[in-house]
């Protein structure tokens, strides 16, 4: 055999280089034509592996393409760089936020300390012998307040430059992956939220921290994990629906009722700077409407632009340049309306618009009507308490001096001995209305609570129960029930109320002490009138 023939094709066979030297030195064991059947079998072998395959020539083609078209490999990789570059700037945003946070219970914690030391040093008790809370001056918190603001403000402020790259990254990851544009968007949401959450500590002073950092952390962390998990092809929840974005605070119908109350006020407000305007019927109407909501809100210093008080010296303003005929007939309206405190006030301040105006029998008119309802209330009825709680103490007062205190000590009695459980409506209704104010950095509240220790014997004469001291307290809790506090228009334009919003309290009734066991005698005594028009005066 030639050297050519020798190293041609045909005569190749491929094996390892074991056998391939096993082969050449035993010839005798393997000849050529046994070497020949070899190398057709295996190609043999090929032949059928390669028929099994049936590929047309576009399936081909497309199989090239995605072998070897560099596009969406790079879309895989791009992919896969931003969402593990977002997850890493998510677990950096929330590592970093609680490290702030525990700068922001550590600030907490030392307000609560000097609260507690406060309270460990000067111990007051009130006169039944219980202990009462004491709050630290205005001046002694106030640093810590600010450290505590500034912990949350510093903690927002390091969570932002974060929150921007992790935002970036998403923008990235929708850029690459259209389809895990919904995941993006909770993470992003999850990141406002949490930037929301490090900005506040519910209270002030502060309480123990509430769920919602903790909250926040979790839902971003969990819209994280979704959106990796998306991206990997992986079975994962779906995200939320977004929330629908408001301007600001929802407006509750007590907000919006106080909030019209308030316009409407301002609307009759020039028939109480000038004397000259004609009388208007129908503002008057929409004021009389607008009695019982006057009547319901709790008579302390912020509400007192908006209080009964205020709205009945307004409609009788507007009524002021009435004719005769039609005055007589308000004033007759006046006696008709409901409850007992709108119809007496307004009846007052009708009288008095009267007496400026020297029309002194509409004046006496008006006194008449007033002392007949009062000294027609028999106070029996558990619904006159309720009506009429901010201003019985005032009503009965004035019913002693349009007749003389043993009237209205009987009256009181006969309304007791028939219900005896008027005592703790009469009770509550002897006290006085308290407010305390505090912002917890986001909102501004102020709390409305009856004062819970009263002396009635103060009341002196026209008091059932004058020779005996009764506490509020001793009968029901000092701070007002959830159902017994209203919410306040918080964008409230009386001018000394800021931004005024009921809630339930625990009882701390004002800056200095929790409870103020102090009501002036002046204020609990009743001034004797020598004449019914005095109800003007």
């Amino acid at each position: 055999m030639s050297d050519e023939v020798n190293r041609s094709g045909e005569n190749l066979l491929l094996l390892c280089i074991e056998h391939s030297y096993e082969i050449d030195e035993n010839a005798a064991r393997f000849p050529p034509e046994m070497l020949r059947e070899w190398k057709a079998a295996k190609l043999a072998e090929h032949d059928q592996i390669q028929r099994s395959w049936h590929l047309n020539n576009d399936e081909v083609a497309e199989a090239s393409v995605l072998s070897f078209d560099p596009l969406p490999l790079s879309v895989a990789t791009a992919s896969a760089t931003t969402v593990v570059a977002a997850a890493r700037a998510v677990g950096k945003m929330v590592s970093v936020g609680r490290q702030r946070r525990r700068l922001a219970h550590q600030a907490a914690q030392d307000w609560q300390e000097l609260r507690l030391h406060m309270n460990r040093t000067m111990p007051v008790f009130d006169l039944d012998g219980d202990r009462l809370t004491v709050e630290p001056s205005r001046a002694e918190t106030k640093p810590y307040e600010d450290a505590l603001n500034g912990a949350l403000a510093a903690s927002q402020a390091e969570l932002e430059p974060l929150a921007v790259e992790v935002v970036a990254e998403l923008h990235a990851v929708s850029a690459a992956d259209q389809s895990l544009g919904p995941w993006c968007d909770w993470v992003e949401r999850g990141v406002e939220e949490l930037i929301a959450a490090a900005g506040r500590w519910p209270g002030r002073p502060p309480s123990e921290d509430d769920q919602a950092w903790p909250d926040a952390v979790a839902e971003l962390q969990r819209a994280s994990a979704a959106l990796s998990a998306a991206w990997r092809g992986d079975r994962t929840v779906s995200p939320p629906e977004p929330t629908l974005a408001v301007s600001g605070p929802v407006e509750t119908d007590q907000q919006r009722a106080v909030r019209e109350h308030w316009e409407l006020l301002e609307s009759a407000g020039p028939w109480g700077r000038v004397k000259h305007r004609d009388y208007d019927a129908a503002l008057y109407a929409r004021l009389i409407e607008a009695l019982p909501l006057a009547n319901a809100l709790p008579p302390v210093p912020s509400l007192t632009a908006m209080g009964l008080d205020v709205t009945a010296r307004r409609a009788a303003a507007v009524a002021r340049n009435a004719d005769e005929t039609t005055y007589r007939a308000l004033i007759r309206q006046a006696s008709e309306q409901t409850p007992l405190a709108a119809s007496v006030v307004l009846l007052q301040h009708l009288g008095t618009i009267a007496k400026q105006q020297g029309r002194e029998e509409l004046q006496d008119a008006a006194a008449a009507e007033a002392t007949k309802l009062l000294l027609a209330e028999d106070w029996k009825a558990p619904t006159a308490w309720a009506d009429n709680s901010n201003y019985a103490r005032r009503l009965l007062a004035w019913t002693a001096g349009a007749s003389h205190g043993g009237e209205v000590r009987e009256t009181l009695e006969t309304a007791l001995e028939g219900n005896p459980d008027l005592l703790p409506a009469i009770i509550e209704a002897m006290g006085q209305w308290g407010e305390t104010f505090s912002r917890d950095g986001t909102d501004a509240t102020r709390t409305f609570q009856r004062i819970s220790d009263c002396r009635i014997g103060s009341l002196r004469g026209w008091s059932q129960i004058s020779s005996s001291r009764c506490s509020q307290r001793s009968l029901r809790p000092t701070s007002l029930a959830a159902s017994d506090t209203a919410t306040w228009c918080s964008d409230s334009p009386a001018r000394s109320c800021g931004s005024p919003r009921a809630t339930a309290t625990s009882g701390n009734a004002g800056p200095s002490c929790v409870a103020r066991p102090r009501v002036s005698s002046r204020t609990c005594q009743p001034k004797r009138a020598r004449d019914p028009r005095d109800l003007q005066r």
